[in-house]
């Protein structure tokens, strides 16, 4: 299967041929062969030759995704080829929800409710398996509420704000 995503505001081209647990991955020319386990919902185990990658992935949306891979996080949209353009363009009016991405502690606050953000901003900060990770606004918006305070536990998929 042949699709276009954008992953962090670069658009890339990627090609996918499944056999079971076997996957041959072409991404922008570059040609990976994995083999890809996923343990449980969310959870994906990828093996490339003697490397072995943990991503998490959740959706706030439908055709926006954020993949955490290692200790860096990415969002990522699968575009509408058909159309050439991000599916959710058509879904920008409505809210989005800022999730953990796994259990973890809210080490601080970026923004504010009521400000203004911009698509890619951090939000929240959330402090995981001794990792800090920014949980990023994915679209321009106004944040309309804010869940979580400073040194709360939040757990894994918890809302932490709202962005309209």
């Amino acid at each position: 299967m042949k699709y276009e995503a954008e992953i962090d505001g670069r658009q890339i081209s990627i090609e996918l041929e499944r056999r079971d647990r076997s996957v041959s991955a072409m991404v922008d020319g570059r040609r990976y062969e994995l083999e890809v386990l996923c343990p449980e919902r969310g959870l994906y185990l990828i093996f490339a030759g003697e490397r072995v990658y943990e991503a998490r992935a959740w959706s706030a949306e439908s055709d926006l995704f954020t993949v955490k891979l290692r200790d860096r996080v990415f969002s990522a949209r699968v575009i509408d080829r058909k159309h050439r353009r991000s599916v959710a363009d058509h879904s920008d009016e409505g809210r989005q929800q800022l999730t953990a991405p796994m259990p973890g502690k809210v080490v601080r606050l970026l923004r504010e409710q009521g400000d203004e953000v911009e698509a890619g901003q951090g939000v929240v900060v959330v402090e995981a398996m001794k990792m800090q990770n920014e949980i990023k606004s994915t679209k321009a918006g106004r944040i309309v509420e804010i869940r979580v305070a400073a040194g709360d536990t939040v757990n894994a998929n918890q809302v932490l704000a709202v962005v309209e």
